[in-house]
């Protein structure tokens, strides 16, 4: 598929994926924050009504009550809520396949880590998607459904754990991106396999005379609250794409799991806000804490690279050393990172090397071409990336090239 297409069809999708996500997220958020908020007195709520509440909204008053559907009066027209949910996966599933399934060996796997085929690579996220769903639902169809906690707990384990073994083959972009889009599938599912049919059936009961089965009712209402835990993680994995001081982090998994742990808490505390008094000091303390956390992770010092069988390390020059300073000064490590990604070209063993260029033909990665590329980064751009990079002409001087160049061909 050529860059053009991909382009037009990360544009149309992408909007289309961000909209129905904001529609389902905040129908998620607002369910859920009215539940919380409703008022569950009997000796106050209307006749017949479990809670209600009133809402001041564009100069109005919304007056809403929950109540149970009486089979008699069962009102002729009741809004229901899936087709965000739908749409929201149905787009990203469009925009995986287009962006990351159509350049596999490009954007999903880390050479450096792997040989691995890229229809490998494909299939495995593919089926990894399928799998997440059937362990997740059989955790909640097992005995740890009646324990939450434990059930929460085990799902958390399972899933850090199998992104640590995809971590051995794909990049660490990709790796957030798998495992976001494996937890919003099991969100979509859940509104899909659960939430809707559950609902169904006990519209059904209620029109056949009989009375609803309760279970079915907190089934529903349980996949829901998971669903609603989960989202601010959720939303983080998916933007994590355009944080690669995050992903290229040599911690970047547990620098996520202290991310994703910090934000259920969060989530938690808006939850029970009216019963826990304290809920915005633990929110804040969480918040402080998480940050701490990251930022100790991410001064550890990296790990000495591996070395390819026959590989000897190198001192790096006094030149390629400044090179490297510029480098990392210039901000040129935020979008350069040791594996390929979708914003540029990976510039490990980059030197000497032959390149694909857009437009057809083909060059070899020599000095000119490294200073051409820094210099008027847009007259020979690599086959799959946008002409986004500025050129540097007039920014740096003659020897920080030279100096730049020496930590490019450095670099192993």
């Amino acid at each position: 598929m050529s860059p053009e297409i991909i382009e037009f069809l990360n544009v149309v999708f992408r909007f289309v994926h961000i909209v129905a996500a904001i529609m389902w997220i905040g129908n998620s958020l607002l369910f859920t924050w009215m539940e919380v908020n409703f008022i569950k007195d009997p000796s106050k709520n209307p006749k017949g009504a479990i809670g209600h509440m009133n809402m001041l909204h564009a100069g109005g008053v919304y007056f809403l009550e929950k109540r149970e559907i009486d089979p008699h009066d069962i009102p002729a027209k009741l809004h229901v809520f899936k087709w965000q949910s739908y749409t929201t996966w149905l787009s990203g599933a469009i925009l995986l396949a287009a962006t990351f399934y159509t350049r596999p060996g490009t954007l999903m796997l880390d050479p450096s880590k792997t040989d691995m085929a890229g229809w490998m690579a494909t299939v495995i996220s593919i089926a990894s998607l399928v799998l997440a769903w059937v362990v997740y639902d059989l955790i909640w169809h097992s005995p740890l459904r009646k324990k939450p906690a434990a059930a929460a707990a085990a799902l958390t384990i399972s899933l850090f754990a199998y992104a640590y073994r995809i971590d051995g083959f794909y990049n660490g972009r990709f790796v957030l991106l798998q495992i976001g889009a494996m937890m919003a599938t099991t969100m979509s599912a859940n509104v899909r396999f659960v939430i809707i049919p559950n609902q169904k059936k006990i519209m059904t009961a209620l029109l056949e005379g009989k009375p609803h089965d309760t279970e079915a009712g907190h089934q529903a209402k349980m996949r829901s609250l998971t669903n609603n835990y989960v989202t601010f993680p959720v939303i983080f994995l998916m933007l994590s794409a355009h944080f690669p001081s995050i992903y290229a982090d040599p911690y970047y998994l547990p620098i996520i799991f202290v991310i994703c742990t910090c934000l259920v808490i969060i989530k938690h505390m808006m939850n029970i806000y009216n019963e826990f008094g304290d809920w915005l000091y633990v929110s804040v303390a969480a918040f402080v804490l998480s940050v701490g956390a990251v930022l100790m992770l991410m001064y550890i010092p990296d790990p000495a690279p591996k070395l390819a069988p026959g590989e000897v390390a190198v001192a790096l020059s006094p030149e390629a050393i400044i090179g490297q300073r510029v480098f990392n000064e210039m901000g040129c490590m935020v979008c350069h990172q040791p594996a390929g990604n979708s914003i540029a070209p990976t510039l490990h063993r980059i030197y000497g090397t032959e390149r694909r260029l857009v437009g057809g033909g083909r060059v070899t990665a020599d000095e000119a071409y490294l200073r051409e590329s820094i210099l008027q980064s847009n007259l020979k751009v690599s086959y799959g990336y946008a002409p986004s990079m500025p050129g540097y002409e007039g920014v740096f001087t003659d020897q920080e090239v030279d100096q730049l160049i020496a930590y490019i061909k450095s670099i192993k």
